[in-house]
């Protein structure tokens, strides 16, 4: 299986940049050059600002520390989430932000990951409260706790909640009304307006916690919902959303179920997370259960879901921790292990480039053996010479470089072909799901993935058996992802001792990806009695079972033709256990394929074009209709046809020489031409 690759938005991970990584959906933030001198500036004037003083005897930190220092600390885990997880170097981020303000007894030890959240979900009004009564006292603090919020958008996995945070700190400000309430009135019934009526509905959805730590369970526990639900579709062992809740309670010992949860999670979820709780009392084992659960998420991240893994991990971290805390705010928990989450992913992402000692050593004690032997005069026997034809295929184990890209998009985009679609997605889904049981000890299993594709030409048969191969590279299936075509001329020789090495060579050439074999149906002729194409299918029977896992082949042809080619050998049916049949285009899809063509050639289309074009299809299609390379043909035609127009013409401005009009088209259908090569070929 070839190594997991982060996907783009998380490379940086893994690319010994510095970032800032909060654990869930925002991505992680490469630190730009100069940016913690920029930072450090910054803060010294946020400090030094007259608009907030040091009225607060603060706990732990140095006398005289100025109110923004520890309102800047709270900010900067706040914004991350009312429960953050950080991870990477900057898991202190919090800390390492207000650095020159510290006591040394504040200092935290460094860790891959720590959670930071807040005991107070009125959080973004500390300054205003720090600052009494004084009316112009309180509009500075909401002033200078805007000026906070807008330093820390800069970072990206602050911004989303910093920006609607910004939002309403503007329209308190802008608001004659508002502002006077928040200058005047007792700190409680301003805290109370922002939990019950300041927020919109978008900004609630952005900042649960402002409407208490209920409303804020609630809202984490539907995104853990989503993000189980997503994960237990595609992995195994999944416990139950209802289960998890429950040991995540029995991890942190809780005597009872808060009365709380069975508000925010409705009555039917909250009975069934009540009898799993009283199912775990008597054994449960929490090292066990977190080991367990580990183990799940990373047999997610296998699946290619790393970022539900991400979001599932922060939703479970705040659920824990606020179910351990009701009916206050939260506390510590022990569960899930997101120490351990950071640490897989950087096992499973990392390539390890360690050589194992024994390798050289092994080798050099073979190399002394040798010459012991020789020395001593003991026969040896040689090596057989090799024919050119055997020469030949040990030069063609070399395989070119592919670039995977985003094989499943480029399928998904391709016109029509539904059902091919559908089939590949399940194909998707049998090889993930070999994978997950692997991991599960499982045996491996005897699946065969060759396969039988069947239609006219230009049903795009090719370019599904490319995406294909990337699809099973990305998938880990196959270790190089490149298609090589072959037909009878490549596989079948004119004279005895030919056949089977041409099959060998183009079979090595296909080590790691897909070997495609159009018109596979030449391979036996109708008379194939005396015909070398059979000593050419039985070589590729053997080579597909002695190496199996190596290269996927499908043959591809007319559906009548292959049905007789899968019947004249019993070994065909059975490695051959899947059919794919392409169906014709429909007129709407043929003219889309001309459009996208034209596109593709920086052409543009006049009024008039669709219909002349699909005056050239003909109705019915006739047997052997060439779909995509019909239409591919068509288009050649007209850019031909338009060649001719513009020499003619006086003026020729680039949007005349780039649109092809009615007039350019063809009076008849073009007649089929070779096989063209490109998309639906």
């Amino acid at each position: 299986m070839s190594r997991l690759v982060l996907p783009e938005h998380l490379a940086v991970l893994m690319s010994g940049r510095q970032y800032i990584d909060v654990i869930g959906l925002a991505k992680p933030w490469p630190i730009p050059d100069g940016w913690w001198d920029h930072a450090r500036a910054r803060i010294a004037e946020l400090v030094a600002d007259p608009r907030a003083g040091a009225s607060q005897n603060w706990t732990s930190w140095p006398e005289q520390t100025r109110d923004t220092v520890p309102f800047l600390q709270n900010l900067a885990m706040s914004l991350g989430g009312y429960v953050a997880i950080f991870a990477g170097e900057f898991a202190q981020f919090p800390e390492q932000l207000v650095a020159d303000y510290l006591a040394p007894n504040q200092r935290r030890e460094p860790m891959v990951a720590r959670n930071w959240y807040m005991t107070d979900s009125e959080w973004p009004l500390f300054l205003l409260k720090y600052a009494g009564t004084d009316p112009v006292a309180r509009r500075g603090a909401l002033e200078l706790s805007y000026e906070c919020v807008r330093f820390l958008c800069e970072v990206g996995p602050l911004a989303a909640r910093g920006r609607a945070l910004l939002g309403i700190y503007e329209r308190v400000l802008a608001s004659g009304s508002l502002l006077e309430f928040h200058v005047l009135a007792g700190f409680p019934e301003v805290a109370r307006l922002w939990r019950h009526s300041l927020l919109s509905e978008a900004e609630q959805a952005v900042l649960p916690e402002i409407g208490g730590w209920g409303a804020a369970l609630q809202w984490s526990y539907s995104g853990l919902r989503a993000a189980h639900e997503h994960l237990a579709a595609v992995t195994s062992r999944a416990e139950t959303l209802t289960e998890v809740v429950a040991s995540m309670a029995m991890c942190d010992h809780l005597e009872t179920l808060p009365a709380g949860l069975a508000v925010a999670v409705g009555p039917d979820d909250f009975a069934d997370i009540s009898v799993a709780f009283e199912e775990r009392r008597q054994d449960f084992d929490q090292p066990e259960w977190l080991q367990d659960n580990r183990g799940w998420l990373a047999r997610g991240m296998l699946a290619g879901e790393i970022d539900a893994c991400r979001a599932w991990i922060a939703m479970a971290a705040q659920v824990a921790r606020v179910v351990t805390g009701l009916p206050g705010p939260p506390t510590p928990s022990a569960a899930p292990d997101t120490i351990g989450f950071v640490t897989d992913v950087e096992e499973m992402f990392t390539v390890t480039r360690a050589v194992n000692p024994l390798v050289k050593a092994l080798a050099k004690r073979g190399a002394q053996r040798n010459a012991i032997v020789e020395a001593a005069g003991v026969a040896r026997v040689p090596r057989p010479l090799r024919s050119v034809d055997e020469e030949d295929e040990e030069e063609s184990a070399v395989v070119p470089a592919v670039v995977i890209g985003d094989p499943q998009a480029e399928l998904a985009a391709l016109v029509g072909l539904e059902p091919i679609k559908q089939q590949v997605k399940r194909l998707v889904a049998e090889a993930r799901a070999d994978q997950l049981r692997q991991g599960a000890g499982m045996p491996e299993p005897d699946r065969s993935r060759h396969m039988v594709f069947v239609g006219n030409p230009g049903t795009a048969k090719t370019t599904v058996a490319r995406l294909l191969a990337r699809i099973y590279a990305q998938l880990g299936t196959l270790s190089n992802g490149h298609l090589v075509e072959a037909s009878r001329v490549d596989l079948v020789g004119q004279y005895v001792g030919q056949t089977a090495p041409k099959v060998r060579k183009v079979f090595n050439q296909a080590s790691g990806g897909v070997l495609f074999i159009d018109e596979a149906h030449a391979l036996i002729p109708h008379d194939a009695h005396r015909d070398f194409g059979v000593e050419a299918v039985s070589t590729l029977l053997k080579l597909m079972e002695d190496r199996r896992d190596e290269v996927v082949v499908i043959v591809a042809g007319y559906p009548e033709e292959m049905q007789r080619f899968i019947a004249s050998n019993p070994g065909l049916a059975s490695r051959f256990p899947k059919t794919l049949a392409f169906t014709d285009y429909d007129e709407d899809e043929l003219f889309e394929i001309f459009a996208l063509i034209a596109r593709q050639q920086g052409f543009e289309l006049a009024d008039g074009v669709s219909e002349r074009v699909r005056s050239l299809i003909p109705r019915p299609h006739p047997a052997g209709f060439g779909n995509g390379r019909f239409m591919r043909n068509v288009f050649e035609e007209a850019v031909s046809i338009q060649a001719e127009r513009l020499l003619v013409l006086k003026e020729h401005t680039p949007q005349v020489i780039r649109t092809l009009i009615a007039d350019d088209l063809p009076s008849e259908p073009p007649r089929e031409q070779p096989k063209l090569h490109g998309m639906y070929m």
